[in-house]
């Protein structure tokens, strides 16, 4: 794919109504930092979300219910999100009972929504990713890969359904030999695009020797299997080795759901030879690459979505962060309970109980 020179998305304004507990209100953004600040509760972590909505992601935690966002005393259960990005896009979001996506009037599907203005999100446990558990590193694949392949989301979609299917059938001591083979192509498919997503992070992180240790590498684990150089043949074979076990333990254990992500350092686990500073760098390096990697393919940087990431930084670790940022030209929306806006080099609102405020 060749690339142009990466073009400054963002949103311009984005106005909330009825959404959770902030203030009704328009807010202007600035294409560059956004800091937004105040106690816990204040709202900061609902404006991130807002965002994340209208970029056609939902709600910034999987399984949270349309009937939780509108504001609980406002008297009604409507949502309406709009949001108005730099090449003056009109996105409208109405969440009542169902949500529905509108750009410029016409209705749009999540998939297509996304590839307006790319949205990052990381959220506090990323900070975690080398040591937390290895769902948080196939999130990072899975929000890479959704932005880079349209289809990625809609198949992972199915595949984990697919899954649901065989772990009822499985607990119920049916056989699973059909739905096996209904899914090794969308388990091969799976293990392929994050193949890939695991070399394109690779080769940004070699760009960030200024805050990575030397020797970090990422490699791809498939969940349950390995075994075989082939990958057909190592999800069919991996799964009848697996089977008795499958019974017993009345769970898959082959297939995309268990991957992990390896990330090692010196041909050592990361999170067992690296300090606690330099694991909070590495996670640092890990959102960078992933931005960079979509910067390298679409051509556009895209808005990264920080919550609360810096708690776990000191004044040097903040500082290498937006620094990095700055580099980029990406827009950032941070939220944050620290006391950091001193010298801050972008916009600070400050939130407090829904209301916010320019400072």
């Amino acid at each position: 794919m060749k690339l142009i020179h990466p073009e400054t998305m963002g949103y311009k304004r984005v106005r909330f109504n009825n959404f959770r507990n902030l203030e009704p209100r328009e807010m202007i953004w600035s294409p560059g930092l956004n800091l937004l600040t105040g106690a816990n509760g204040s709202g900061k972590t609902n404006i991130l979300e807002g965002i994340n909505i209208i970029s056609g992601w939902g709600p910034l935690e999987r399984g949270t219910k349309t009937a939780s966002l509108p504001t609980w005393n406002s008297g009604s259960s409507e949502v309406q999100l709009t949001g108005e990005n730099s090449e003056l896009d009109i996105i409208k979001v109405k969440i009542s009972g169902r949500l529905t996506l509108r750009l410029n009037e016409k209705i749009i599907s999540a998939t297509d929504l996304r590839w307006k203005v790319p949205v990052l999100t990381f959220l506090p446990n990323d900070m975690a990713i080398l040591e937390d558990s290895a769902s948080y590193r196939r999130r990072l694949l899975d929000m890479v890969l959704a932005l880079l392949v349209p289809p990625y989301a809609i198949r992972l979609h199915d595949y984990r359904r697919g899954i649901r299917q065989k772990t009822a059938m499985i607990r119920r001591g049916m056989p699973t030999n059909i739905v096996d083979r209904a899914l090794m192509p969308l388990s091969v498919w799976i293990w392929k695009m994050r193949e890939e997503a695991v070399l394109l992070l690779s080769d940004c992180l070699s760009g960030l020797g200024d805050i990575l240790p030397d020797g970090v590498n990422l490699t791809l684990k498939r969940g349950g299997a390995g075994h075989f150089d082939d990958i057909e043949e190592d999800y069919l074979r991996s799964v009848m080795m697996n089977r008795e076990r499958e019974c017993a333990m009345k769970v898959p254990l082959v297939g995309p759901h268990r991957d992990d992500m390896v990330i090692k350092c010196r041909d050592m686990a990361a999170c067992d030879c690296l300090s606690r500073g330099f694991r909070r760098r590495a996670a640092i390096a890990l959102m960078l690459a992933a931005a960079d990697g979509v910067r390298r393919k679409l051509g556009r940087e895209p808005v990264l979505l920080l919550d609360e990431v810096t708690a776990e930084l000191d004044a040097s670790g903040r500082k290498l962060l937006f620094d990095s940022l700055i580099e980029r030209k990406a827009q950032v929306f941070a939220a944050t309970a620290e006391p950091c806006t001193d010298n801050f080099p972008g916009e600070v609102y400050i939130v407090s109980e829904g209301r916010v405020i320019k400072q």
